[in-house]
């Protein structure tokens, strides 16, 4: 918004200079040729120029107190009235001083408002109009008519003193004038730098999304004219975060300058780079003929990343991942290349990063059946088409039912039931694990519950956790939930997690683990062997069990490297007082096998496939009749 009171500020300073200037010249002028009359001893005439000339003081008096509208009135109606007096008592109309009106009205025209200008001008007509009358009608009385020199010396002062008003307004408008250019350049290089803040990334003064779109675009009109192909590749930073916690923001900024220095030197001059943001970057790879030499630009990439970045005294490495789409085939617009860059990219980095992937139409395809996947998953969460199925954990040394392992499917009602491994890695991926396992839980819970006050022998039901619960930082208040609202007594509940979980090791992590493990909860190692195997976190994280995976358990008759392997998992536990499950039991020469290496548990499709609530029931309640027949 302007600024009203500078602009007021400005307006009357400029008012109370020209109203110094005109009484200044109007003082001399009327001083000068009062002096002029005082020798022709016109002492009527000094008297009117004399105190036309005293009356500037004062008005200069009121223009140093900022009241501008009365001195201007003061200066303008007494010089009105003064020339009134000099040709009332002069030769009228004839007298030079008749020529001095349109010199006030110029002044009159700059210090006035309109409404006091036109009453100035109204006076002036009434002035005229007077001595004309009063010169034909005799009014006047005694007269002295005005020599030739009088006519000149007040031709020459008029002459003067509008020269002099005219040209202060004239500088005053060049002054304006040559400052109006000034703000005029000032505002084109003003507007050129905002086009260039509003076109280019600020920190690395790269082009933006906004200006490298149109660069893309304009790429795309001419690649159609000269039939000619337009590559888009993503390029996203692998890791950047750790940069920026190892060094600082600072720093971090500091090292995606570098990058924007590499990239724009791994690519032709005619080539675009952009930022898209972040970590973030966009090439345009314009005039090419086939896909071979977007590859070479690609890996040109690659190679200068991988370069040692000098960041502060430190050497970091690092890498990029690249998504690469191609116009016209993966799409005619920017925004469709972009898309589909942004999904090959992160193809690239599912394959292990530091690598560059080509779109296909496959990943769009897989891509679109994840999300209706996890839709379908959202819904059926929604509306309970999820059910829980037990499979049973037996003691190797008496055969008994010791408890069960909860595991989750998918009652679709148009695909029937959904295997978890078609459903839970999606979920894995969307956080939707996070809702699936907290209902999990509170199922299992209630249902052992319920088993509980049926009189079911003392089970125990092992629930497996996500990382990605542990990661959301509320699964330690899932859990009390879940055993709060169900009443199962914590020591029924096993949690089984994997080896990737356990590596978080972080003083959050292991803290929550304790406070779980102080509830009276048990802890299990699910697929020991296939992860890190890391041995230390055995001790550190207190668990009670190890869960032998299914893999090793299958291979077990194959030969004395298999046996070897099973047989130390299982010596290593015991050696720990852990107990000890094997998963994937499928004959009885391997539940013998297992139960000859002393091995304490077993599951798998020997014993029982996992199995509904009723049918469980159905298995514990057989057990439990068995056990009490004599």
């Amino acid at each position: 918004m302007p600024d009203h009171s500078a602009t007021n500020t400005l307006d009357d300073a400029l008012r109370s200079r020209r109203l110094f200037q005109f009484a200044a010249l109007l003082f001399i002028a009327f001083t000068g040729t009062a002096v002029q009359y005082g020798f022709q001893q016109r002492w009527d005439v000094v008297l009117i120029l004399g105190t036309t000339a005293a009356l500037m003081l004062p008005s200069q008096w009121l223009n140093h107190r900022g009241r501008y509208e009365a001195a201007s009135i003061l200066i303008l109606g007494s010089a009105t009235l003064a020339l009134f007096g000099i040709m009332w008592r002069s030769d009228g109309l004839r007298d030079s001083s008749l020529l001095g009106y349109p010199v006030i009205l110029i002044a009159a025209g700059q210090l006035l408002k309109p409404k006091q200008f036109w009453w100035l001008l109204a006076g002036m007509v009434l002035c005229v109009a007077w001595v004309g009358l009063g010169t034909l009608n005799g009014w006047r009385g005694v007269t002295t008519p005005g020599t030739d020199i009088d006519r000149l010396t007040d031709s020459v002062t008029i002459l003067v003193v509008n020269g002099m008003l005219v040209w202060f307004l004239a500088y005053d408008m060049q002054k304006a004038l040559m400052g109006l250019r000034v703000q005029i350049a000032r505002f084109r290089e003003s507007e050129k730098n905002l086009t260039h803040l509003a076109q280019h990334d600020a920190l690395t003064h790269l082009p933006n999304r906004v200006l490298g779109s149109e660069l893309v675009e304009q790429a795309i009109a001419s690649s159609a004219r000269h039939q000619q192909l337009v590559a888009l590749l993503f390029v996203d930073l692998d890791n950047f975060k750790d940069v920026n916690d190892s060094v600082g923001h600072s720093a971090g900024d500091e090292f995606l300058k570098q990058v924007a220095l590499r990239l724009r030197d791994a690519v032709r001059q005619a080539d675009i780079v952009c930022r898209q943001g972040g970590d973030e970057f966009l090439i345009g790879v314009t005039d090419i003929t086939d896909t071979e030499g977007v590859a070479q630009v690609a890996a040109q990439v690659l190679q200068r990343m991988q370069a040692p970045f000098h960041l502060r005294g430190l050497e970091i490495l690092a890498t990029c991942s690249i998504g690469i789409a191609v116009h016209p085939k993966d799409g005619t617009t920017f925004e469709a290349l972009l898309r589909h860059a942004d999904l090959a990219m992160y193809q690239a980095k599912e394959s292990g990063r530091n690598a560059y992937r080509f779109f296909d139409e496959e990943i769009n395809t897989s891509i679109r059946e994840n999300l209706h996947l996890i839709s379908s998953l959202r819904q059926a969460l929604a509306q309970n088409e999820l059910v829980l199925y037990y499979q049973p954990v037996f003691d190797l040394r008496n055969q008994q039912l010791v408890g069960a392992e909860a595991l989750v499917r998918w009652q679709n009602p148009k695909l029937g039931l959904v295997s978890p491994g078609l459903f839970i890695p999606a979920a894995e991926k969307s956080g939707l694990i996070v809702d699936i396992g907290q209902w999990v839980l509170q199922d299992a819970c209630r249902q052992m519950q319920a088993w509980r006050q049926a009189g079911s022998p003392a089970l125990t039901v092992a629930v497996n956790l996500s990382a990605v619960q542990f990661r959301r930082g509320d699964v330690e208040a899932v859990i009390e939930r879940a055993l709060q609202q169900s009443g199962l007594d914590p020591r029924q509940l096993e949690l089984e997690m994997t080896e990737s979980t356990l590596i978080q090791d972080t003083d959050k992590f292991m803290q929550t683990l304790q406070r779980i493990k102080a509830m009276g909860i048990r802890l299990s190692i699910d697929d020991f062997g296939t992860g890190y195997s890391n041995l230390s976190y055995l001790q550190r994280f207190a668990v009670d069990k190890l869960k032998i995976d299914q893999s090793f358990v299958r291979r077990l008759l194959n030969g004395e490297k298999d046996v070897a392997m099973v047989s130390a998992i299982i010596h290593l536990a015991k050696s720990l007082n852990l107990t000890v499950t094997a998963e994937g039991v499928e004959n009885v020469e391997t539940r013998d096998a297992l139960r000859r290496m002393d091995c304490d548990q077993a599951q798998g499709y020997w014993f029982a496939k996992p199995m509904p609530a009723a049918q469980f029931e159905a298995l514990w309640r057989t057990q439990l009749a068995t056990s009490n027949t004599p």
